[in-house]
């Protein structure tokens, strides 16, 4: 038997190599998740041919560490080869891991075979590259640890690589760790098997191929040099990404100012802004003692419209109607979009003369036919006029008076106007009785919860759903959360209704995963009554708790004024249900002045897009680049994207191309009390069988 000697600086260096390598894959995992498809396309490549080189560069110079009496010599075609091996099963196993948002069990165990395999075979392939005839004896045991070593160094590897890939805090610290792990994992593997030979005295080498000298020299040159590069990319492309997100996120706090104060749709000053001029008016009103009106507005038979010709068609007559009630305008008046087909007008220092005569232009403007390409429309207009002082002092009463004399326009035939009156409010329901009604509704089993599914997008597959809340009331039937929800913050009976929801959602998920749906998430709102209730977290820990539910399978829904009304508490509350394992959602997102640099302070994990963005999208439209800008964003702050308010099949598509992971909305499904949801499923197992 030959003596054998170990150069130990080689062996320092493969270590170090292999290091480095790992160091460079992980980072590029990371890179593969934010970057869009190209950049992501070699991220991947990248990633597994430096993981490749590194190992099999590893594996060189770590044969190269051993000394024996002889130069020993390489056949170069087979020591190509086994380089070739290891970028191959690199790459691919990385591919097959990296793919969706969780790392299933199967997946892990077909990319961990893939990649331990190549590791393996790289390893005795370029041990069969020593130009050696005879006197080679092999430890099988030794080979078979090797083997094992290769399985589990791979398996851990590739799990790392999949858990560190959306962390943003102590990154570099956990990625450093890691990549020590793998180092030391895949120089075990090698050197394991390097013992398993015992080289004979009687052994003999060739004397073509490459020498261990130039083999030396061309293998630490070519592997620092890519290594090198690598870092170098990697370096640029952290400083271009840091730059690239700074100017996104100043551009899009911008938009979404202008998203804050003006529809996106009619170019009209939206709910916020017309309440901020009437807060202004209101001031100046009590100064000066002018009158100033409210005017409520809402299109008759437009639902008809819609219906009948689609949305698009529905977008272009509110465009037209937006047109002529503005030329009905003078300067000062203040007119915009509460949402559909309301509007709301702001006049200051006017009469009951003036709006007697400018209500009459607008019905009648209104009145007559639109013309949408081929399409003939007709539509008419019921307004409703309250005046400051006459009809009340506060904001909330006129607007109130207002629509209640809109609401008499309706209830008379439409097509026409009304100042308010006070025997309007006999025909509104009775505020007492209904106040009583909703006290007892908890009471009496009156609530309930209803669940709209949410898709991966680009697939029909339910990743969860969305708890949402209904009163079903003994003589008025279903009533939506639009009724009563406000009347339920201000009287606090959000927190008994609150705390209900809470368990009746854990409760739900309990069933969902004894009926094998244990992978189902549920999202539940809380509103900034509940948010700030001090005992908030012991109500959600209790509950999942006492139903033995996952906490990673809830999903806490908060609006973006919720969540930055007070951003320490914020903070402070949601880490604590982060470190439980409750996701926080911003919930949505756009409809107040959003601030994307505040958000970033917030441990959110997930960013639901609001409808009014999704219902006015266009492939040629403003709002395209603001969503998509929120979703690269957003992705690279780790964070997952929901889009809410999906009602067409182009909204679907434009929303899958922009990037965003999940959908919902009526294109999909409606809500639906939990025993309608196996019917659901039945119907998506029948289109997938299709």
């Amino acid at each position: 038997m030959l003596y054998v000697s170990w150069d130990p600086v080689l062996i320092g260096i493969s270590i170090l190599v292999s290091f480095v390598a790992s160091f460079v894959a992980l980072d590029s995992a990371a890179r593969m998740v934010s970057a869009g498809l190209r950049a992501a396309l070699f991220w991947r490549l990248a990633g597994g041919v430096t993981l490749g080189l590194g190992i099999w560069s590893m594996h060189f110079i770590g044969m190269l560490a051993m000394k024996m009496p002889m130069v020993m010599h390489y056949d170069l075609p087979i020591t190509v080869f086994s380089l070739l091996v290891a970028m191959f099963a690199s790459t691919l196993s990385i591919n097959i891991a990296m793919q969706g948002e969780r790392l299933s069990a199967r997946r892990l165990m077909l990319a961990t075979a893939i990649l331990s395999s190549g590791v393996v075979t790289m390893h005795y392939v370029g041990m069969s590259a020593l130009m050696i005839h005879d006197g080679i004896r092999w430890n099988y045991a030794l080979i078979a640890l090797s083997a094992l070593i290769a399985v589990a160094a791979s398996g851990a590897g590739l799990w790392l690589a999949f858990s560190l890939r959306r962390q943003s805090k102590r990154i570099i610290v956990n990625r450093l760790l890691a990549a020590v792990v793998m180092g030391c994992a895949i120089a075990a593997m090698h050197y394991t098997g390097m013992s398993a030979a015992t080289f004979t005295g009687s052994m003999h080498t060739a004397v073509s191929g490459i020498s261990e000298a130039g083999l030396s020299i061309w293998v630490s040159a070519v592997t620092l040099a890519i290594l090198g590069i690598m870092l170098i990319i990697s370096m640029i492309d952290s400083q271009q990404r840091t730059s690239r997100l700074t100017d996104n996120l100043l551009q899009l706090n911008q938009q979404l100012e202008q998203q804050a104060r003006f529809d996106g749709l009619t170019g009209l000053a939206n709910r916020s802004h017309i309440d901020r001029c009437m807060e202004e008016c209101l001031q100046q009103a009590q100064s000066t003692r002018r009158t100033f009106a409210v005017v409520f507005m809402d299109l008759d038979r437009f639902k008809l419209v819609n219906d009948a010709w689609g949305h698009h068609v529905g977008d272009q007559l509110l465009v037209a109607v937006t047109t002529r009630l503005r030329a009905c305008l003078r300067p000062g008046m203040t007119l915009a979009r509460l949402g559909g087909d309301e509007f709301i007008l702001l006049v200051p220092e006017t009469d009951a003369g003036e709006m007697e005569d400018l209500a009459a232009r607008m019905v009648d403007t209104i009145r007559r036919p639109f013309y949408e390409g081929r399409q003939l429309l007709q539509v008419s207009l019921s307004v409703g006029i309250s005046l400051w002082p006459e009809h009340g002092a506060t904001l909330q009463a006129l607007k109130l008076k207002a629509d209640t004399a809109m609401y008499n326009v309706k209830q008379q035939g439409r097509n026409g106007w009304m100042f308010y009156h006070p025997d309007m409010m006999n025909k509104i329901h009775n505020a007492a009785g209904f106040l009583q009604d909703l006290t007892l509704a908890l009471e009496r089993e009156q609530f309930e919860l209803w669940y709209q599914p949410v898709y991966r997008a680009g697939s029909a597959e339910i990743s969860g759903f969305e708890a949402l809340l209904r009163w079903r009331h003994p003589t008025r039937g279903l009533l939506l959360p639009e009724l009563f929800l406000e009347t339920l913050e201000s009287t606090g009976l959000i927190i008994p209704v609150g705390s209900w929801i809470i368990d009746r959602a854990c409760m739900q998920l309990r069933q969902w995963q004894a009926e094998g749906y244990g992978s189902w998430s549920l999202s539940i709102n809380l509103s900034a009554t509940q948010f700030e209730q001090h005992d908030i977290y012991a109500i959600v820990s209790g509950a999942l708790s006492h139903y033995a539910v996952a906490p990673s399978r809830l999903i806490i829904e908060l609006t973006e004024s919720t969540a930055l009304r007070d951003i320490a508490h914020s903070i402070s509350v949601m880490n604590a249900f982060n470190q439980l394992g409750v996701r926080i959602s911003i919930d949505d997102f756009g409809t107040g002045f959003s601030n994307m640099l505040s958000l970033r302070n917030l441990p959110a994990r997930e960013l639901k897009i609001d409808k009014s963005f999704v219902r006015d999208l266009r492939e040629s439209g403003k709002n395209v680049k603001i969503v998509s800008t929120i979703i690269d964003i957003a992705q690279s702050m780790n964070m997952r994207v929901v889009a809410e308010g999906v009602e067409t099949e182009e909204q679907r598509q434009l929303m899958t191309q922009l990037g965003c992971g999940y959908l919902q909305g009526f294109l999909f499904a409606e809500p639906m009390p939990a025993g309608e949801i196996p019917q659901l499923l039945a119907q998506l197992r029948a289109e997938k069988g299709q």
